[in-house]
């Protein structure tokens, strides 16, 4: 177990604002609950409290977990303590870019959610224009039928207008998706 030390490079992904700290969330998923682990002499703080283990996905030391005094956000100590020793240049380059690479597709996901929804609500929207321009056209097709029977041509005008204006859409909307 490592020494103890200042608190320097010791903030989690929690902590926001920091140089060198990434403001986004733990890139995976905790393992284990902080104060699921078996506590040493060393491992409580200044206020007689089991320390909270964390992992650091800061820049200087990422996937590095360490102990804090668990009531520190709510008025307990700034107690600190490395539970991990550090690693090699290359581990530590290696967690970073996994960790930015997560947290990338993380936000492309998102992004993607969203264009995705957009998209459905326009396909929704088109076909609710189908199911009308089809309505119509039934409408207009029946009144067709009464032409036969001695009514006016105003609605047969408004077939050869409307018919070929909603193939049209429907043609237009089928290119387009």
């Amino acid at each position: 177990m490592a020494s103890s030390s200042p608190s320097t490079g010791a903030h989690s992904s929690r902590d926001v604002g920091h140089a060198g700290y990434s403001s986004n969330p733990s890139p995976v998923p905790y393992r284990e609950q902080p104060l699921v682990y078996e506590a040493t002499g060393d491992c409580w703080c200044a206020c007689k409290h089991k320390g909270a283990r964390w992992i650091s996905w800061s820049n200087n030391n990422p996937g590095r977990r360490y102990l804090k005094c668990q009531r520190s956000r709510v008025g307990g100590c700034d107690w600190f303590k490395w539970f991990d020793e550090p690693t090699t240049p290359f581990l530590r380059q290696l967690l970073v870019d996994l960790r930015n690479t997560v947290n990338k597709l993380r936000r492309e996901n998102t992004r993607l959610r969203g264009v995705n929804a957009d998209l459905e609500q326009g396909i929704e929207e088109r076909n609710n224009q189908i199911h009308a321009l089809r309505n119509v056209l039934r409408n207009m097709a029946e009144g067709g039928v009464q032409n036969k029977k001695g009514h006016t041509g105003q609605r047969t005008r408004m077939l050869l207008i409307i018919v070929p204006l909603a193939i049209f859409l429907i043609i237009s909307i089928k290119l387009a998706g």
